[in-house]
């Protein structure tokens, strides 16, 4: 009699099948990547909702609707079977993936958790196996019914039969029989529309990620998975690729020249179409701030191409991993190799597209796009859920798009792209349990950071050219020149030109009629004049109103003459309009981006004020605490500290505040004399707490020398401040990165300079000439906008100064010093 054990109920089996799978398309996947890991070449899946299962030795033939997965594997034979594959969560898979091997084709298998069989329970009641081992000379014949795992059998008791199949009908592989259909309903109307849309793009669409065919019939109607043709993406109007590799990100693009097009198809044909940019390509040669590198395309189908490269540990924020060896710093958490590519299209009005791809019309594209839209992550072809899946935004490109129609990034229902990796070289990217993304750890978060700040790189290039077109525009301005804004404004003073210029011809005309009538009446007024006494009465009285309508006559010649002066100014001024059109343009752009900005900083003033009212009511009741808490007998010792650290509390958030305050509006225009020495020694001392507890050393320079400015003391501090927060956030990254290091920040003065620098490792090369431009930065999203330093550059210069990144590199190649040059508010 065997000893005490523990046993499972059966029950337990089909409760651990139905939660380990969401839904049928995800209980399809995982069989069609059992017949990946067996080698097989493809996978048909058949779907019939009303007839019977085939097979002559079927157990189940009453049953009604029926699921097939055919490959041409590798097959089993029936000690895979019994040791292997009727052995829940037993998987020789993940033996193999542990040791590093792969299969007869080089695979290194997706599945490693043994429970992939029990993805058909979502599907149906039954379950039956048809397989033949390659080399073998028989075909196997599995059955069971998932009904007869209950609560009163434990799991060794559930009936399972292994019969010989009458006719082998193969020579490898394995078909899975489902039947006995649990959901018909799922695979009629729309139900199965959306099972198809989400099929289609779980199995990778694109040949480039895509390691075997897959196949679906369903009631005998072969399924279109709406694979991605060539032809449609070489429709794309923009086309980037990402490769990652040896720790470093590398990036490419290149873009059609319509993608400037906007809202401004007759600025884009005056000023673009006709010399396919080329003139727009020299004038973006001379502009500072491009996020990336960039040529004019030698493919004339296309505008600019762009490279773009960056190692992963020069990302703000990477996630590290303790060193292996004990001593030494952390080290990045590399996801592993990966490449990327992404295809953008323009949905509407772009037939040119179509003929690159050699299409009708440009209905294919958008239905392609419709159905595969967004950026997926295949592992071996197979997509990870949720990511790109039926509009998940896992790269937050819906936060970058802005309302405007104007927007030019990348629009997630205007993109269709895809992340591939694979089980042999991104191992460390875990996949759940069930299936729904990948297990939350610094190897995914890093592999997220990645392809966050891919697509960010190719929106700010995007913006870059499009705020530079603007400047164009305005640089070359053109009274035919519309755009949105300032398009009605030109219209009408065109439209107003042109019906005073009409006057004018009038006038003219006038003028001349007018000139001649004059004429006439001065000969009879003369004539009546020099014969008065042989005029009648009646020719006098005509004579005094011929007088009256001489002068009436030349009043209105006037009145002609100042209106053609009129005129002329209205027509200077409609060209004034079109060439102030273009300008507001550029100022639009720039009020949108700080519009956002005005509301923080009455939010500062506010809480400002708030925060002075509290601290003073906290402090007196802090203090009237402690007077209590004295006089009790004996004292209240608890109550007396805690109103001490309550006081204490209160006077560092007070002193925070008098720090804030002076660059707050009610105090920005007071204007002081002070000494560099003292702003400085003020600022340090501000910051000093936290710095001591991230142990960052700070020294003013030896040889510094003090000189006074003249200036709004806010003002100044904001600048100092913006490059000194800097400074603290790529020291504290280094010292994450290496326990050892120790953070040192120096300043230096001496009129009328000051200069501030640190020992972090520099400025990346990626960002060197660009780093005063808004939106440049390598620190994540929600640790920086990249406004900081662009704002400081631009309040120096509104004070007569400026700042700059002084060539001079440090031991890593890098630019590190800032210097701030004072020379317009100097006192003395």
């Amino acid at each position: 009699m065997a000893g005490p054990h523990f046993d499972i109920s059966a029950a337990v089996v089909r409760q651990l099948g139905d939660e380990l799978v969401s839904d049928e398309v995800t209980a399809i996947v995982e069989l069609v990547k059992n017949a990946y890991d067996a080698d097989a070449d493809y996978a048909h899946v058949v779907v019939d909702t009303t007839d019977a299962p085939p097979g002559a030795a079927g157990k189940f033939s009453k049953a009604v609707g029926y699921i097939t997965i055919d490959d041409d594997g590798m097959g089993m034979d029936r000690d895979d079977i019994e040791r292997g594959w009727l052995i829940i969560s037993l998987s020789g898979k993940r033996v193999m993936k542990a040791a590093g091997g792969k299969t007869p084709k080089g695979r290194t298998p997706l599945g490693d958790k043994g429970l992939g069989r029990l993805s058909t329970q979502k599907l149906g009641r039954n379950l039956e196996l048809y397989t033949r081992k390659d080399g073998q000379t028989g075909t196997l014949h599995v059955a069971f019914a998932w009904d007869a795992f209950t609560d009163d059998k434990s799991l060794s008791e559930v009936p399972v039969s292994i019969d010989p199949a009458p006719k082998p009908g193969r020579t490898k592989g394995t078909m899975l029989v489902i039947s006995g259909l649990k959901n018909p309903d799922v695979w009629h109307g729309a139900g199965v529309k959306k099972l198809i849309s989400d099929l289609s793009q779980v199995i990778s669409p694109f040949a480039e990620a895509r390691p075997f065919l897959v196949t679906l019939r369903i009631d005998g109607r072969p399924i279109d998975l709406g694979q991605v043709s060539a032809k449609v993406r070489s429709a794309a109007v923009g086309k980037f690729v990402i490769d990652f590799t040896g720790g470093e990100m590398g990036l490419a693009g290149k873009f059609r020249l319509v993608k400037l097009r906007g809202n401004d198809p007759d600025g884009f044909e005056t000023l673009l179409a006709r010399d396919n940019g080329r003139a727009f390509f020299e004038y973006l040669k001379g502009r500072k701030g491009a996020p990336v590198a960039f040529r004019y395309s030698d493919d004339p189908n296309y505008f600019l191409e762009f490279d773009y490269r960056l190692p992963l540990a020069a990302l703000g924020s990477v996630e590290k991993l303790p060193a292996p060896e004990p001593g030494k710093p952390p080290v990045v958490a590399n996801p592993g190799p990966f490449h990327a590519e992404i295809d953008e299209f323009l949905l509407r009005g772009d037939d040119v597209g179509a003929k690159l791809g050699g299409l009708a019309n440009t209905s294919e594209v958008r239905d392609i796009v419709a159905l595969h839209a967004g950026i997926k992550v295949f592992r071996d072809g197979f997509a990870i859920k949720p990511y790109g899946l039926n509009g998940e935004d896992w790269l937050r490109l819906s936060a970058q798009q802005t309302s405007a129609t104007s927007y030019y990034g990348l629009r997630p229902q205007n993109i269709i792209g895809f992340v591939s990796i694979s089980e042999a070289t991104n191992g460390n990217l875990k996949e759940k349990t069930d299936r729904e993304g990948f297990v939350s750890d610094p190897y995914s978060q890093n592999f997220r950071r990645l392809m966050l700040h891919a697509v960010e790189t190719i929106g700010g290039f995007y913006e870059w050219t499009r705020r530079s077109f603007n400047t164009y525009k305005a640089d070359i301005p053109s009274p035919s020149k519309p755009f949105q804004g300032g398009r009605q404004a030109v219209t009408d003073a065109a439209a107003v030109a042109r019906r005073l210029a009409s006057y004018t011809q009038s006038a003219k005309s006038l003028e001349t009629n007018t000139a001649a009538a004059r004429k006439k009446i001065a000969s009879v007024t003369a004539r009546i004049q020099q014969a008065p006494i042989l005029s009648s009465a009646a020719e006098r009285e005509l004579a005094e109103l011929l007088t009256e309508a001489q002068q009436a006559l030349e009043s209105s010649q006037a009145l002609f003459a100042e209106l053609m002066g009129y005129a002329a100014e209205a027509k200077n001024l409609a060209d004034i309009v079109a060439v102030l059109s273009p300008r507001l343009d550029v100022l639009s752009d720039q009020l949108q981006d700080f519009s956002e900005l005005a509301g923080l900083g009455l939010l500062a003033e506010a809480l400002s004020h708030e925060v002075q009212n509290q601290t003073d009511r906290l402090m007196q009741k802090a203090s009237a605490a402690v007077a209590r808490a004295r006089k009790t007998t004996p004292p209240n010792v608890d109550l007396l500290v805690l109103g001490q650290e309550v006081t204490s509390a209160a006077s560092a958030l007070r002193r925070q505040i008098g720090h804030l305050s002076p660059s707050l509006r009610y105090q920005r225009d007071k204007i002081e004399t002070f000494a560099v020495s003292k702003l400085v020694g003020e600022i340090l001392e501000h910051f000093t707490d936290r710095w001591a507890e991230n142990d960052i050393q700070v020294e003013i320079e030896p040889g510094s020398a003090d000189f006074a400015v003249k200036t709004n003391r806010g003002r100044l501090t904001q600048v100092v401040d913006n490059i000194l927060l800097n400074a603290e956030y790529w020291l504290k990254e280094a010292h994450v990165r290496n326990a050892d290091f120790k953070p040192k920040l120096t300043v230096a003065y001496a009129s009328p300079r000051i200069r501030i620098w640190d020992n972090a490792g520099g400025v990346d090369l990626a960002v060197e000439d660009a780093l005063f431009e808004p939106f440049i930065t390598l620190k994540p999203k929600d640790e920086g906008r990249g406004l900081g330093l662009f704002i400081s550059s631009q309040i120096l210069e509104s004070m007569g100064c400026s700042i700059v990144l002084l060539g001079q590199r440090n031991e890593h190649d890098r630019r590190y010093i800032f210097e701030l040059d004072l020379s317009g508010i100097v006192d003395g």
